[in-house]
């Protein structure tokens, strides 16, 4: 949809004032169109188009979850969900690798731990590609991530990680995720300090998928000690009965996968995490 087109729409409804017409394009997702809509020198709006489902599930989330201070706050949804409006965010969107523990601390108790159940009908999954149980869309995550891993790790760990997956307990638990809750979504103070959690990608799922996705998003300090005081925090509710080895296991898994398409240069960080969370299980 023509930008102009959006802004004339959203002076008619009263979102913007006549004078914001400064547009500055900013980097989105894969599919998504993201422009900041300017006032004077600094954004003041962010407009992001996407598909019709795409933004349902985004404005859905930011909507269920508004009271959360750390999330954009929703400002207007187009009715044909062609695209939304959220205010922008300020701070540092770089990651300097300071005090991950602390970060993933804070993602814990101040966006995690506020997660809400969801009732029976809805399915696992992406709103696009939904699953009956939550084992059947992180098998489709396993299958896929291994046709891009390949010999990087061996065919038994492919096994194990396929077998690990398969063999989990259906726990029914049943949340609206962030989706896409990683270091390159998050916004920063100067110190280093969590002060934003941007562009959600739906899914739904358990709530530790979306800490483990944190934990693993970045190569630094992979270990236990760095997430364990995290995920203690959640309640046992959002969590059941888990293995916290193999679930980190699933995550790097996924991680490598993506590491190996975007971040090629971090690939032995990760394949020796591999190694120190395969040595906690064998």
């Amino acid at each position: 949809m023509d930008v102009q087109l959006i802004l004339k729409e959203l002076q008619e409804v009263g979102v913007l004032e006549g004078h914001m017409q400064e547009l500055k394009p900013l980097t989105g997702g894969t599919s998504s169109e993201v422009i900041a809509i300017m006032d004077g020198i600094r954004p003041r709006y962010v407009i992001k188009q996407n598909d019709q489902v795409i933004v349902e599930a985004e404005a859905e989330f930011l909507h269920t979850y508004s009271q959360i201070e750390k999330l954009t706050r929703l400002v207007y949804v187009d009715p044909l969900h062609r695209y939304l409006v959220y205010m922008f965010k300020p701070g540092l969107t770089r990651y300097h690798g300071r005090n991950k523990s602390d970060l993933l601390f804070s993602l814990a108790t101040e966006l995690i731990a506020h997660y809400k159940p969801l009732g029976e009908e809805r399915h696992y999954g992406y709103p696009d590609h939904p699953f009956m149980e939550w084992r059947d869309f992180l098998l489709h995550r396993v299958k896929e991530s291994g046709k891009i891993i390949q010999d990087i790790l061996s065919p038994e760990d492919h096994r194990f990680v396929h077998a690990l997956v398969a063999g989990m307990p259906q726990r029914n638990l049943k949340y609206l995720l962030h989706g896409d809750c990683g270091i390159h979504n998050f916004v920063f103070a100067e110190n280093g300090t969590l002060t934003g959690i941007i562009d959600p990608d739906p899914v739904v799922g358990e709530p530790l998928y979306d800490l483990i996705y944190a934990f693993c998003s970045s190569p630094d300090m992979l270990t236990v000690d760095t997430i364990l005081p995290a995920v203690e925090k959640l309640e046992p509710g959002m969590t059941g009965s888990y293995e916290l080895n193999t679930e980190v296991l699933q995550g790097l898994y996924f991680r490598i996968a993506t590491c190996i398409r975007h971040h090629s240069e971090d690939l032995d960080q990760y394949t020796e995490a591999w190694t120190y969370w395969l040595n906690r299980v064998r």
